[in-house]
C-alpha cells in the first residue's frame, strides 16, 4: 500500500509568508534545470517548492521521501506513481511494468519512465523532496540516471538538507542546475518586517526588524517564535537578549511566556503528546483523555505552532523537534510523565508497533511491560535492526537482570557480537553461565545449547577455527528439537570451520544445508549468511561466474527483505566490491565500498577496515598518488589501535604492501617483515594464503628470493591438496615475477602460462595485475613462446589493461627486455639517429633506471658497480640520445615508453 502523502503536494501552512524574490528565481528556471534547494531544517524548503508548485500550469509530480525510500524498488514504486497521477495516467506502460512479480531493476524502471514522457505534450516537473533521507548510493545512482536522460521539457526539483552526492559538477558546467542555499533561503531584513507586521499587534521599527535578521541570521523559526513570544514593544529587548543568549533561553522564555497564552485544553494535550515521535487522534486522546483529539491537533497546526500533518488526510502529525522538547519541559510532574509513558506503550502495542511501545516502555522505566517486550519481541526487533534500542532497554535493565534471564543474556551477546564486540559478549555468557548452575540449573539446562552456539559464533569470528569447531560440534548434541534458530547457527559455525580448514566441498554441503533449514523457518539474515558463505567458497574455488550468481542473489534477498541496515548487508556489500574489483569494475566496486561504509559506520570507524583497503586499492589503480596516502594512512591508524580478524588484516597488508613498494618506502616493508606474524603452517584457507603472499612480496622487495621461492612453494602445495584454484593462480602469478628477476625466465613463462591456463574463460584480472609493470614483459614473452588460443587471448587483455593501468606518481613504467626494446625501436616515436647508433642493453638498463628515478649512487649500487662506471654509461647514453641533461632524457624515454603503452 502506497501513502497518499508521499505523492500528494501538500498544503500551503496559513499565514505562509510570501516570497516573491525566491519565486521568481523558481519560476526563471528551464524546465530541463535541475532546481536544487539545499538548507539545514527550518528553512523552508517545502513550503517555498509547495508555493511554487501550486503556481505552475503545467503538472508538477511531487514526492515526500523518508528513511525507508533507500529501498531501490519502494522508491522507483513512489516516483511512476507520482509522476503517472500527475500526468493523468501518463506513464501507464511504466506503471504496469511495476506490477510484475518480479519488479526490474530500478535503472529499467526509469529507462522506461522517461522514454514515456518523451511524448507528453507539456513540460513536467518531478520534486523529490527531503532526498537527505536518502543514503543509498543505488537511489543515488537512479537519481542521478533520472538527471543525465530526462528528456526536453522534463525536469527536476529537489530538497535537502545537505548536499546529494550526484554528481553535479557537469550540470553545474552545463548550466542545467539552479541552486538556492540556506543564504537565499534565510529571511531577509525586507522579508522579516512583513512577516512582524503581518503577526505583530504594534509596528515594530526597522532597526528592531534588522536586529532580529542579524541575530537569527534569517533562520525562519526563530523568528516565528518571536512573533507568539511578543506581545508588546516591553517585550521585545527581552527577547531579543534571549535570542543572542542562545537557545537555551528561547526555550526557557517560551516555558514562561508561550504556553500561558494558549488555552488550558489545547497546552495540556500538547505538552502530553510532545514525548511521541508522531501523533494521531487516537494517541492525543488517550495521553489527554479527550475525545476531540483529531480537532485539536488540526487547530495546532494550522495556527503555526510547530505541529505538521504528514499526510493529506491530515491523520498524523509531528511537532518540529524543538518544539518538542520546548514542550518536554512542562512535563515536571515525574509520575505524570511515567503514566503518560504507559498510556503511550499500550496505545503503541494496540496499533502493531512494538518499536515505539519499546521507547516508551524505557522511557518510563516501567520494568515489567520491558520484559514482557523484549520476551515477545527482541528477537524479531534484533532482526530488523533496532539493535541501539535494544541495547539500551538491556542496559537499563542491568547486568543482574541479564544473569537471571538466559533469554535476554543470549540478546544481549547476539548485539555485542554483530558490534564486534566479543570480549563483551563472553563476559555476558560466562557471568550467566556461572548464575545459572548454582541457581536455576534448570533454566541452564534449556539454554545450555544455545550458550554453545554463541560461542561457537564468536571463536569464528575472532579466527579461533578448531575452538569454534567444538564449540559448534557440542552445540548440535545439546541443542533440543525446538531450537532450530540456534541449530541452523551451530552448522553455520560449523561449515564456516569447514571452509578455513580447506574442506570446500564438506563446507559447501554445509552451506546448502543451512540455507535450506533458514529458508523452512524463514530466518532471511542467516538465509544471507550461508548464502554468501557459498559465494566466498565459488571465489575460492576459481568459479568467478558461480560466485557473481550467488552474489547477485543474496544482494536481491538483502533488498527485498529490508536489511539494508544490518550487519549481514556490509557483508554482501563488500563481497560484491571483490568481485567488482577482481573484474576490474572499479567505480562499482567503489560504490559498494561506501555502501559497505554507511552500513558498518554506525559501530565505529573501526569497522571500516575492509572498505578502507579496497578504497585504497581503487586509488592504487587510478594512480591517485594523494587519495592513495590518505587511505592508507586511515588504514595504519586502524591496525595501530586494534585487533582484527586475519582475513581483514592479510588483505590490509597486500595493498599496504603494494603501496609502500609504489611509493618506493622500502623501510616500511623491511619494518611489516620484522613485526608480522609467521605464516601457518598449513595455510588452508584463502586469508591465510594471503598472508603468506605478503610474506613473499616483502622477501622480494629485500632481495631474499632463497627465501620468498621456499615459502611461496609451501602455499602452492597446501592450495593444490585444497582446492584453493584462486590463491593456486595468484601463486603462480608471484611466482612468475620471482623467477622473472632471477633471471629464469623460462620457468616464469611456465608458471605464468599455468596461471593463464586457471584463468581462461574466466573474469580473473586483478590478481594478475597486483605484480604491476613486469607483468608486461612476462606475457609478452609468454606470447612469443606461443600460448593456445584461450591463454593467448587472455595475455593480450592483461597486456592492455596493465599497460593502461597508471602509477602513483603519474609516471609510466614497464620494465625493459629485448622485446619491449624491439617495440619501441620499430616505434614511429624514436628518433631515426637512435637506430643508426643503437644503445647497449646496460644503457637501455641505465636509461630505464633514470626513467624511474633513481640516482647515480642508486644505479650503481643496483648494478653492483662503481659509480664512475655508471657515469661512463650515461655519457655515452645522452650522446647517442643527443640530449643535454637527465631531465631531457627522462622526457625522450616516457615519449619512447608511452610509444608502447597503449598497444599489445
Amino acid at each position: 500500500m502506497l501513502l497518499t502523502s508521499k505523492y500528494s503536494l501538500p498544503d500551503c501552512p496559513e499565514h505562509t509568508l510570501a516570497r516573491p524574490r525566491l519565486l521568481s528565481l523558481l519560476n526563471d528556471g528551464h524546465s530541463d534545470q535541475l532546481l536544487l534547494v539545499t538548507a539545514p531544517a527550518g528553512y523552508g524548503k517545502t513550503t517555498l517548492v509547495t508555493s511554487w508548485a501550486s503556481g505552475q500550469d503545467n503538472p508538477v509530480a511531487w514526492y515526500t521521501l523518508d528513511a525507508s525510500d533507500n529501498e531501490p524498488n519502494q522508491f522507483c514504486r513512489y516516483l511512476v506513481e507520482s509522476v503517472h497521477r500527475a500526468t493523468g495516467n501518463g506513464v501507464p506502460q511504466t506503471y504496469q511494468l511495476l506490477t510484475a512479480p518480479q519488479c526490474p531493476d530500478p535503472t529499467s524502471v526509469v529507462s522506461h519512465l522517461l522514454a514515456e514522457l518523451r511524448g507528453l505534450p507539456c513540460e513536467l516537473r518531478i520534486v523529490l523532496d527531503d532526498y537527505h533521507q536518502i543514503d543509498n548510493q543505488v537511489v543515488h545512482d537512479t537519481t542521478r540516471f533520472l538527471l543525465r536522460h530526462a528528456p526536453a521539457g522534463v525536469g527536476v526539483v529537489l530538497t535537502s538538507r545537505s548536499q546529494p552526492p550526484l554528481g553535479l559538477a557537469t550540470l553545474r558546467v552545463q548550466g542545467r542546475l539552479l541552486e538556492l542555499g540556506s543564504d537565499a533561503l534565510a529571511l531577509t531584513t525586507e522579508e522579516i518586517a512583513q512577516l512582524l507586521k503581518q503577526r505583530l499587534p504594534f509596528n515594530l521599527d526597522a532597526d528592531r526588524a534588522a536586529q532580529l535578521q542579524h541575530l537569527s541570521e534569517g533562520w525562519p523559526p526563530a523568528v516565528q517564535l518571536f512573533t507568539l513570544s511578543v506581545r508588546d514593544r516591553e517585550e521585545v529587548d527581552r527577547y531579543l537578549a534571549e535570542l543572542e543568549q542562545g537557545h537555551s533561553h528561547i526555550l526557557d522564555y517560551l516555558a514562561e511566556e508561550v504556553l500561558e497564552r494558549l488555552e488550558p485544553q489545547l497546552r495540556e494535550m500538547l505538552a502530553c503528546t510532545s514525548i511521541l515521535t508522531r501523533v494521531n487522534a487516537q494517541l492525543a486522546e488517550r495521553l489527554s483523555d479527550r475525545s476531540d483529539g483529531q480537532q485539536m491537533l488540526e487547530s495546532a497546526a494550522r495556527r503555526g505552532l510547530f505541529l505538521q500533518a504528514q499526510d493529506s488526510s491530515r491523520r498524523w502529525f509531528r511537532f518540529h523537534p524543538v518544539f518538542a522538547r520546548f514542550l518536554q519541559r512542562q512535563l515536571s510532574d515525574r509520575d505524570q510523565l511515567q503514566h503518560l509513558h504507559t498510556i503511550a506503550c499500550d496505545t503503541w502495542q494496540e496499533l502493531g508497533q512494538p518499536v515505539e511501545a519499546l521507547r516508551h516502555a524505557l522511557a518510563g522505566g516501567d520494568r515489567e511491560r520491558l520484559r514482557q517486550l523484549l520476551n515477545e519481541q527482541g528477537e524479531r526487533l534484533l532482526r530488523g535492526g533496532q539493535s541501539r534500542l535494544l541495547r539500551d532497554c538491556l542496559e537499563w535493565l542491568g547486568a543482574e537482570e541479564l544473569q537471571l534471564n538466559a533469554r535476554f543474556t543470549l540478546l544481549s551477546a547476539k548485539m555485542a557480537r554483530e558490534n564486534f564486540e566479543y570480549d563483551q559478549c563472553e563476559k555476558n555468557l560466562a557471568a550467566t553461565e556461572s548464575w545459572l548452575q548454582r541457581q536455576d540449573p534448570q533454566q541452564w539446562h534449556q539454554y545450555e545449547g544455545a550458550f554453545a552456539t554463541m560461542r561457537a559464533q564468536v571463536a569464528i569470528a575472532r579466527g579461533q577455527t578448531l575452538q569454534a569447531k567444538e564449540y559448534a560440534e557440542e552445540a548440535l548434541g545439546l541443542l533440543h528439537r525446538e531450537q532450530l534458530g540456534e541449530r541452523i547457527s551451530a552448522l553455520l559455525v560449523t561449515g564456516e570451520t569447514s571452509f578455513c580448514l580447506g574442506a570446500l566441498e564438506q563446507a559447501l554441503a554445509h552451506m546448502q544445508e543451512v540455507e535450506a533449514l533458514a529458508i523452512a523457518e524463514k530466518d532471511i539474515p542467516s538465509v544471507a549468511w550461508a548464502i554468501c558463505q557459498q559465494t566466498e567458497i565459488a571465489f575460492a574455488q576459481g568459479l568467478l561466474k558461480k560466485s557473481a550468481t550467488l552474489q547477485e542473489k543474496v544482494y536481491n534477498l538483502v533488498q527485498k527483505h529490508h536489511l539494508s541496515t544490518l550487519p549481514i548487508s556490509e557483508f554482501v556489500c563488500r563481497l560484491r566490491g571483490q568481485l567488482q574489483w577482481e573484474c576490474g569494475d572499479l567505480e562499482g566496486a567503489e560504490r559498494s565500498a561506501r555502501r559497505g561504509m554507511q552500513i558498518n559506520r554506525k559501530v565505529g570507524e573501526h569497522w571500516l577496515l575492509p572498505e578502507y583497503t579496497l578504497l585504497l586499492k581503487i586509488a592504487q589503480a587510478r594512480g591517485e598518488k594523494e587519495e592513495s596516502q590518505e587511505w592508507l594512512d586511515r588504514i595504519e591508524r586502524l591496525l595501530s589501535g586494534e585487533r582484527y580478524h586475519r582475513d581483514w588484516v592479510a588483505n590490509a597488508d597486500a595493498t599496504r604492501i603494494r603501496t609502500w613498494r609504489a611509493l618506493g618506502n622500502q623501510q616500511a616493508i623491511t619494518t611489516w617483515l620484522e613485526q608480522a606474524e609467521p605464516v601457518a603452517d598449513r595455510p588452508s584457507n584463502h586469508f591465510e594464503q594471503c598472508h603468506g603472499r605478503n610474506h613473499v612480496r616483502a622477501l622480494i622487495e629485500l632481495h631474499r628470493w632463497s627465501d620468498a621461492n621456499r615459502l611461496l612453494s609451501r602455499l602452492q602445495q597446501v592450495a593444490k591438496e585444497c582446492g584453493l584454484v584462486t590463491d593456486r593462480l595468484r601463486n603462480r602469478v608471484l611466482e612468475s615475477h620471482l623467477l622473472w628477476l632471477r633471471e629464469r625466465h623460462g620457468e616464469a613463462v611456465e608458471a605464468i602460462s599455468v596461471a593463464l591456463q586457471l584463468a581462461a574463460g574466466r573474469d580473473f584480472r586483478a590478481s594478475f595485475l597486483q605484480i604491476g609493470k613486469p607483468l608486461i614483459v612476462i606475457l609478452k614473452a609468454a606470447l612469443e613462446q606461443g600460448l593456445e588460443e584461450a591463454e593467448a587471448t587472455k595475455a593480450q587483455e592483461l597486456i592492455r589493461v596493465t599497460q593502461q593501468q597508471p602509477e602513483l606518481d603519474g609516471g609510466i613504467r614497464i620494465e625493459l627486455d629485448d622485446t619491449i626494446i624491439r617495440e619501441i625501436l620499430a616505434s614511429d616515436a624514436v628518433p631515426d639517429f637512435l637506430r643508426h647508433s643503437p644503445l647497449t642493453p646496460r644503457e637501455w638498463q641505465v636509461l630505464n633506471a633514470i626513467h624511474s628515478g633513481l640516482s647515480n649512487e642508486r644505479i650503481a649500487r643496483h648494478f653492483k658497480v662503481a659509480p664512475s662506471t655508471i657515469k661512463t654509461h650515461i655519457r655515452s647514453l645522452y650522446q647517442k640520445l643527443d640530449v643535454k641533461d637527465r631531465q631531457e632524457a627522462i622526457a625522450l624515454a616516457e615519449q619512447m615508453l608511452r610509444s608502447v603503452q597503449d598497444r599489445p
